[in-house]
């Protein structure tokens, strides 16, 4: 008794909701997407800390430990060690001088004076590799958004025609019934009756496929939010969606689509790297001092300094003019890629514009033939009571409001999941976007 007290109470609790605003931040909080956009934006302002840093001094030591009784190796070491007297120039002691031990250890510095502008080339490729990894995260954002939007007008449509289904079935049953007790009395046809119940099983069978694609929507917005998901909250009613001209659309969209800007960064690495191949011939140069010691054991032993210059200077590199043109097929390649993509934003962005106008020219005429059908339905429940028409043509009626109900449905919430759509071809589903989707949805009557 007390688990079922507890039951209906909860079951009297109205469910928790959410609007679209705060739906679209829960997802875009959670994308694991947009954490590896983040995670390689840190990864390439590392790898520019990293080139930086490779410019300072650069101190190493090092260490070893070696034995043998080669003759040179025993020599050389007494050499090193400053150990060599008389008697080490005896032929018996140089032809078979016995081990020797070596323990010799070094502390070098060096510092790069000239890399052939390599470092610079690395930093330059870290800064270009962190904006495009935070591009890639305002693509993801975008795409993200977009699909949170699009999942929360399919449940919020969902809702509105489970609601019409219901009132549609609830009415259906009422005149079925009234139809089965007059066919009793022989004053309704057998086979209206049977064609009235079809129709009936045809709505229910209609309703049960809304709660599914409802369910569906549902668990894939779960999904994105990373948590149980809230009721939607909002009304898909008549709204007029802001919209530039063509020229106007598809300016912004080249100024502000994230994928753009990766393709222009991708093709300026391009270009660093073809300059890369290109001063692939200057020399590499580094200053260096080190002091090194040399001891017999753990003795004490001599120590001795070194400081100098070291360059490396590639000559005859048969290799060079293939890299230069690889480096330069590559920086083509993404100056291409980069075009194409920019052919492609204008035509997705026009096209979306297209279908954009031809929805709100066709929201009117939905409106209208959904009246006239609602008109049409309350004008043949009486004409049906005083048995001038059949209960078939009166769930005829009820089917053609669900059915135009759905039609209209489907377009506000395509109006506006295109509209949003629109906004991401262009880059700009933004904080803004979302509010002017969220008022759309507010009930003002």
């Amino acid at each position: 008794m007390k688990i079922a007290a507890l039951l209906l109470i909860l079951a009297a609790i109205p469910a928790s909701s959410a609007d679209l605003a705060s739906t679209v931040a829960a997802a875009l909080g959670r994308s694991p997407l947009l954490a590896e956009t983040r995670a390689r934006k840190r990864q390439a302002e590392a790898a520019a800390n990293e080139a930086s840093m490779s410019r300072l001094p650069r101190l190493a030591a090092r260490g070893s430990f070696m034995r043998s009784d080669d003759p040179l190796f025993a020599f050389g070491e007494l050499l090193q060690e400053r150990r060599v007297t008389q008697a080490d120039f005896s032929p018996d002691k140089l032809n078979r001088p016995g081990y020797q031990t070596a323990v010799r250890g070094a502390l070098e510095l060096g510092v790069p004076l000239f890399t052939g502008f390599e470092l610079t080339r690395a930093r330059k490729l870290a800064a270009l590799a962190a904006g495009e990894a935070e591009a890639g995260g305002g693509a993801a954002g975008q795409a993200i958004g977009l699909s949170a939007v699009d999942d929360y007008l399919k449940i919020l449509k969902d809702l509105a025609l489970l609601t019409e289904l219901d009132a549609r079935i609830q009415s259906s049953a009422s005149e079925v019934e009234s139809a089965e007790r007059l066919k009793r009395q022989g004053l309704v046809l057998g086979s209206d009756h049977q064609a009235a119940l079809a129709i009936l099983s045809g709505l229910k069978a209609w309703r049960a496929r809304a709660a599914a694609e409802k369910a569906a929507h549902e668990a894939g917005l779960s999904v994105l939010i990373g948590g149980n998901l809230q009721m939607p909250t909002g009304t898909l009613q008549d709204w007029q969606a802001p919209l530039e001209d063509d020229l106007s659309l598809v300016t912004t969209a080249l100024a502000s689509r994230p994928e753009l800007r990766s393709a222009g960064l991708r093709k300026q690495a391009a270009g660093v790297r073809r300059q890369g191949a290109a001063q692939s011939v200057f020399p590499v140069v580094d200053a260096f001092a080190a002091v090194q010691t040399a001891a017999d054991g753990l003795s004490s032993g001599a120590a001795s300094r070194l400081v100098g210059l070291r360059a490396s200077i590639p000559f005859g590199d048969p290799s060079y003019f293939g890299r230069l043109a690889q480096a330069q097929a590559a920086e083509e390649a993404a100056k291409s890629s980069q075009e194409g993509l920019e052919d492609m934003v204008r035509g997705e962005v026009l096209a979306r514009a297209a279908g954009l106008r031809g929805l709100a020219a066709s929201l009117p005429e939905l409106a209208e033939s959904l009246s006239r059908a609602r008109q049409s339905l309350e004008q043949v429940r009486p004409l049906y009571r005083e048995g001038r028409q059949s209960v078939m043509e009166v769930l005829r009626a009820e089917e053609a409001v669900a059915r135009l109900t759905e039609s209209r449905l489907e377009a506000l919430r395509l109006l506006r999941s295109e509209w949003a759509a629109l906004r991401a071809a262009q880059g700009r589903l933004d904080d803004d976007a979302i509010s002017v989707l969220s008022k759309s949805l507010e009930d003002l009557r």
